[in-house]
This record gives structure tokens, sequence and C-alpha cells, in this order.
């Protein structure tokens, strides 16, 4: 149950008290905002690198790259060079959904548009991604 005045920072899908994730004491409002973007970022890189690390084995492909940043609507990005952009809130999603993300742009190492063959490649490894799709 949430405590009345309590601060809350959403990780990996869930509302956490923000004194569990980060020390906030004495911190200003801004200085609370930074210290939250920081987690965010070094959690996204964290996260993101275990969870392509795994499925880069089973799809058989390496990333030249993968970067952090603040991009806007979307939750990453691969480019011709084989360059992964994750958007530095993407731990804030669940588990399940960072995977479509990575499995997704994983994949378009192999297809660089949403042709049939690109979507065949995601469903490979995730059977339920159109339900990970419209939970994003």
């Amino acid at each position: 149950m949430k405590e009345a005045g309590a601060q809350y920072i959403k990780y990996l899908g869930e509302l956490r008290p923000l004194e569990e994730v980060i020390s906030v004491d004495a911190f200003s409002e801004t200085e609370i905002l930074k210290e939250v973007s920081k987690f965010y970022f070094k959690m996204s890189k964290q996260v993101t690198k275990e969870r392509t690390e795994i499925y880069q084995k089973a799809l058989g492909v390496t990333p030249r790259s993968i970067k952090i940043d603040k991009i806007c609507n979307r939750w990453g990005s691969c480019n011709t060079k084989k360059e992964i952009t994750y958007n530095y809130l993407i731990v804030t999603l669940p588990i399940e959904l960072i995977d479509y993300v990575v499995v997704h742009e994983l994949c378009h190492i192999y297809h660089m548009n949403h042709d049939r063959s690109f979507w065949r490649k995601v469903g490979s490894i995730l059977p339920d991604y159109k339900k990970r799709m419209k939970m994003l």
C-alpha cells in the first residue's frame, strides 16, 4: 500500500518507493530528478545489455554497439550500421516488454524494414510478440 506523501519510481513495470532505488536525503527536487535520470540510464544500460546477450545468441547476431539515449516516441532503434539505441526509460517497462523491444531491434540487423520476413524472425523467438506489442 502506498504511503501518503511518499515518492515512487517506476522500475521493471512496478512502482517502487524512491528511497529503495536511490538515496534522496537532503536533495532538492531538481537534484532528485537528475538522480532518477542517472538511475534510469545506468539500469537501462545494464538490463538491455543482459537481455541483448541472451537474445543475440538465439538469433545469431551481434550489434556493433548498444547505446542508451533520450529518444522520443520509440523504445529503440537499429540503424544500417547495426548500432542499437534504446530509450533510457525502457527500464520502466516490465521485463517481457523489454525483451520484445530487444528482440525487435536485433531482428532489424537481419531486416531493416517491417516486412513479413522481419515479423517471422521476431515470432521465431517470441511467438506471442503481437500480444507484447499491443501492451506497449
